[in-house]
């Protein structure tokens, strides 16, 4: 009799070992070597790019030019030096007649190759143009450096009207021995706005020689600006003392859990319910006041946005525009007059520039690291002080905010 058992595991052992006879024939067939070539060798070089114009601009030139009639052109690239001894390459696909050579150094006349590529890597013949870039951002910007002491550091301002990506790098010769370093907190300052705006905190207020530099993103680095500087003392104010004062027309909070207590609890972390929220309903423009527990001289502070769903700050309730005012003997009606000074009016202005809705990663880092603002210079002492919202980022008056925190002595 048959083995109908044994029979149809010599069935299954023979389409087994045809199964993998069939992939070695595959893999045999498939080489590594064949993929992400061209299906056509072309070995003759394609003709040259022509009629090419030049137009300089900041730190790079923009070429305008004629293609090949080659119908495998596959790019077109410019070989140049940015500087003595600093190669560069460019490329531009063929679906483009324009490009643009960047990084430059300086000022100079700078020679550039053009090369037509075929589908198969082979280059035409050069052709050569030259370009004389006009100043590159990181000199221009450079030339504007201004750096002020200021409470606890000092303040750094430059132009960056072509909006560079650029690192202005602060250093400092913190033994006196013409050694220059850059100690733990003096953070490099990155930016593309057009108006480069920064503060470095945390300096003692000793007379100390400061060094300044620029730097784009193609690691050129300007001349270095030597300063001396005293910046003045502060110091954080504890929060340990610190009350809620309510006044008569301060705002309502929108719940008993988001109230004024929330700013200046500690926790920075910005989410619900962890933050001042008041009602929304408020139709004219809304304050809160806090009890310092003492008269304090202000240099400085900062505040924290609340972060709304999405992870995002520049929305809702999020002050845009507001005011600071400091009082040492408020008038018990809650009436903001003559018992009340002005301190500053601040305005929160996205780095980006970006519309309503946007927020970009420079947008992203302000708002978590806190807007932060300076008092004027030769202020008195203020024991209350009133956060007063002009407009939030809907255009209308109610208030949130994660955290508050004031600087001085």
């Amino acid at each position: 009799m048959f083995n109908i058992r044994n029979i149809k595991m010599e069935t299954i052992k023979l389409r087994s070992a045809l199964y993998i006879a069939l992939i070695a024939v595959i893999g045999i067939g498939c080489k590594q070597e064949t993929l992400n070539k061209p299906t056509v060798i072309n070995t003759n070089p394609p003709g040259v790019v022509s009629n090419v114009q030049v137009v300089n601009e900041n730190g790079q030139a923009s070429l305008t030019f004629s293609l090949p009639n080659d119908a495998d052109l596959f790019y077109v690239k410019a070989v140049y030096e940015t500087s003595k001894g600093k190669s560069r390459e460019v490329i531009a696909s063929h679906y483009t007649n324009t490009l643009t050579v960047d990084g430059f150094a300086d000022t100079l006349a700078h020679e550039v190759k053009l090369y037509a590529v075929n589908s198969s890597e082979v280059v035409s013949a050069p052709v050569t143009v030259t370009v004389t870039p006009l100043t590159p951002p990181y000199i221009l910007a450079f030339r504007s450096l201004k750096i002020t002491a200021t409470f606890g550091g000092f303040n750094v301002l430059a132009d960056n009207l072509f909006k560079g990506n650029l690192a202005i790098v602060p250093l400092v010769d913190t033994a006196n021995n013409g050694l220059y370093v850059q100690p733990k907190g003096m953070d490099n300052i990155y930016s593309n706005s057009a108006q480069i705006k920064a503060a470095v905190r945390g300096q003692p207020a000793i007379e100390r020689t400061y060094a300044f530099f620029v730097r784009d993103r193609f690691l050129n680095r300007s001349d270095t600006l030597f300063l001396k500087l005293t910046p003045f003392y502060e110091e954080q104010f504890s929060k340990l003392d610190w009350s809620v004062y309510v006044l008569p027309g301060d705002a309502k909070n929108l719940y008993s859990y988001t109230d004024v207590t929330k700013i200046f609890d500690g926790n920075f972390n910005g989410g619900w319910p962890n933050c001042l929220f008041t009602e929304e309903s408020a139709g004219s423009p809304q304050m809160v006041t806090i009890d310092l527990g003492k008269p304090r001289v202000f240099s400085r502070f900062i505040l924290n946005p609340f972060i709304e769903v999405g992870n995002v700050y520049y929305v809702r309730g999020n002050l845009r525009d507001f005011e600071i005012w400091g009082s040492n003997s408020p008038n018990v009606n809650g009436a903001l007059d003559g018992t009340w000074t002005k301190l500053v009016t601040c305005n929160v202005v996205k780095p980006s520039g970006s519309p309503s809705g946007t927020e970009t990663a420079a947008d992203q880092t302000y708002a978590h690291d806190g807007w932060g603002y300076d008092f004027p210079a030769g202020l008195g002492t203020y024991r209350y002080v009133r956060i007063r919202s002009l407009r939030n980022w809907t255009g209308s008056y109610f208030m949130s905010i994660s955290e508050f925190t004031m600087f001085g002595k």
